[in-house]
């Protein structure tokens, strides 16, 4: 699907490394939690994934419903999903990463259907009992790609210090692959589970 639209793609990949450094840069001056400014990051990168979803939608000849002045109620749903996550994590890790599975469809549901949070997280609740695997594995894969920068940073403190800005740049960059791949990742196996293909069944089974 990237080697489909490498331009908006590359376009969606700047756009959140931007917003990344811009964020990191932000809390490092004004100190403290930087609540305030990771709210703000939350939402500039939510209207990047409801407009690379679109893209995407729109590339397989899908016409999304959501328009972007709509992303704030994607945003919302990203928060309910991420409690519903970490209630279950905070259980026991398993039920965390299945509802991370069968959750992952919701925001691409949302934005292409646009029939209400709740009604989308239950779409996706239903069309993944089966495909759950699926989403998990590719969800983790590209999630871990996400944060692993972060996960380095801790390891080998030294390299964010001896590099200073260029680091921040280049770990909000591989970071950026991770989420937008995400972002892709959720259109495609909506659409393969919808419609399968064969180039796709070989991705997601």
């Amino acid at each position: 699907m990237a080697a489909a639209m490498p331009g908006a793609v590359l376009v969606a990949w700047l756009a959140m490394t931007v917003a990344g450094v811009a964020s990191d840069v932000a809390i490092e001056r004004v100190g403290g939690s930087g609540s305030g400014i990771l709210i703000v990051y939350g939402l500039a990168i939510t209207f990047i994934q409801v407009w690379i979803t679109r893209e995407a939608l729109k590339q397989a000849g899908v016409a999304a419903a959501m328009s972007m002045t709509n992303a704030l109620s994607v945003y919302l749903q990203g928060l309910l999903v991420g409690l519903g996550i970490l209630l279950g994590l905070a259980l026991l890790v398993l039920p965390g990463l299945y509802v991370f599975a069968r959750w992952y469809l919701a925001s691409a549901l949302l934005v292409r259907d646009e029939g209400g949070r709740r009604a989308a997280m239950r779409h996706s609740w239903d069309m993944l009992a089966v495909h759950w695997p699926a989403a998990l594995g590719v969800g983790l894969i590209l999630f871990l790609l996400s944060v692993a920068p972060l996960a380095l940073e801790f390891v080998v403190p030294a390299l964010a210090a001896e590099y200073a800005f260029g680091w921040l740049v280049a770990t909000n960059m591989v970071s950026a692959i991770g989420i937008v791949g995400g972002y892709l990742a959720a259109v495609a196996l909506l659409l393969n589970i919808e419609s399968p293909a064969s180039t796709l069944q070989e991705i997601f089974g």
